[in-house]
């Protein structure tokens, strides 16, 4: 999908003709930087070892560091905060505290492997807490939770895929732009948005999504072994549901506030007392695979290039999103 197309797209074709670069300071506090554990609620006892984490997972799910160089990620984000409570033997149990409406398709898979080798490991109870918004690709991602609950207010589902290409080429004739394409066989430009489909060329597309959808389907199969293949294909055209809907329809375990999920955590865990703690960023980051590289400190500075402006608003894209 292309995000903030429209009035960001007709801006931003004024700026096709730029190359130049933006050079700026990059502040050290900008940098990336490791996760130092928050206490959010003592145990009643001090002497007490056993944790619960709170994990967060928020916003648009994406694989591209943001806007400043130093932004993470949504996958490092939850990747840092999944990696720190691995390497904690004290953490008995995680509640995945997620509000998105989703994301890019290859984000949301890889989020949802992380959460499931994490289980594999660690063998704790792993429970989703939804929050306002949990659609598409953060339902995707929840599937991989041992039990998924919802607030009374929640909004879900939205099972399907997405893919937004924007159409300039009617914009290009008024303000007499041409763009003129070599290529080495006939589909290479294949979604251009500088002109209509070829023959032949949607059904290209559809293709990959009905492929993606068909992974969606079996990730929502698995981790709702009570419901039948044709059901959850009933269910999945991109509808969304109130948290009451998908409770009945048995797309989630219950209903619940977010600290009746910590309670059913701890229980699973068989944990009478415990603290409840949550991850913070600090300076030092060892970084991992998903981590992008750079440098950061007093003197660095970063380049902005405003062709990456460009395409991070046009770029096409595969996603389980749900945008309205």
């Amino acid at each position: 999908m292309v995000r903030r197309s429209g009035p960001a797209a007709f801006a931003a074709l004024g700026l096709l003709a730029l190359s130049a670069c933006v050079t700026a300071p990059l502040s050290p506090f900008m940098g990336r930087s490791e996760l130092r554990e928050e206490v959010l609620e003592p145990a009643k006892r001090f002497w007490t070892s056993s944790k619960v984490a709170l994990l967060t997972l928020s916003g648009a799910i994406t694989n591209d560091s943001g806007f400043w160089p130093g932004q993470d990620s949504t996958v490092v984000q939850f990747k840092d905060q999944l990696k720190a409570a691995e390497k904690d033997p004290n953490v008995r149990a995680v509640v995945l505290r997620i509000d998105s409406p989703g994301g890019d398709v290859t984000a949301s898979d890889i989020i949802y492997r992380e959460i499931r080798q994490f289980r594999e490991k660690r063998k704790v109870p792993v429970y989703a807490a939804m929050m306002g918004v949990a659609a598409s690709g953060a339902y995707y991602i929840s599937m991989a939770a041992d039990k998924v609950y919802a607030q009374p207010t929640t909004v879900t589902g939205s099972i399907g895929v997405l893919a937004m290409l924007p159409k300039l080429e009617p914009l290009a004739k008024k303000i007499g732009v041409e763009v003129r394409v070599i290529k080495s066989g006939e589909v290479k430009d294949l979604g251009s948005m500088w002109r209509d489909f070829a023959p032949g060329e949607r059904e290209i597309l559809q293709e990959i999504i009905d492929s993606l959808y068909g992974r969606f389907l079996g990730i929502v199969a698995e981790g709702r072994p009570n419901l039948a293949g044709e059901r959850i294909r009933e269910l999945a055209d991109g509808r969304i549901f109130t948290a009451q809907q998908a409770e009945a329809l048995g797309l989630i375990d219950g209903v619940k506030h977010l600290d009746e999920v910590i309670d059913e955590a701890k229980k699973a865990a068989g944990l009478k007392d415990a603290k409840l703690v949550a991850y913070r960023k600090r300076f030092g980051y060892k970084g991992h695979i998903y981590a992008q590289g750079g440098s950061t400190g007093p003197q660095a500075s970063v380049e902005i290039n405003v062709q990456d402006i460009l395409d991070e608003f046009l770029q096409p894209r595969f996603q389980y999103l749900w945008a309205p």
